[in-house]
């Protein structure tokens, strides 16, 4: 990732827009088959649908941790313009 570091609004907003629509819930999401009295395909197959779980939860942990970036980034550029303010700088 290349270019400045800056606390844009915008640019907070533009990543965080990238997330949205995407479908993650995977909880109502199973795997199945039948036939198998493996123990080890049993095995597997319960291992598999806590994997599922277990990245659904992680898919919104990642989304609720997003949604904060636009208000952290107007948080930040608020700070800056009051800095710049203080110093006598231009404020963009």
């Amino acid at each position: 990732m290349t270019g400045k570091i800056a606390s844009s609004t915008a640019a907070a907003q533009n990543a965080v827009t990238k997330l949205t629509g995407k479908n993650v819930d995977l909880s109502k999401k199973a795997i199945s088959f039948s036939g198998s009295t493996v123990s080890s395909m049993t095995d597997g197959l319960t291992i598999a649908n806590q994997i599922v779980g277990e990245v659904s939860s992680l898919a919104e942990c990642v989304w609720s941790q997003a949604e904060k970036f636009p208000q952290i980034a107007e948080m930040m550029e608020y700070q800056d313009r009051q800095a710049a303010h203080q110093m006598g700088g231009v404020v963009y």
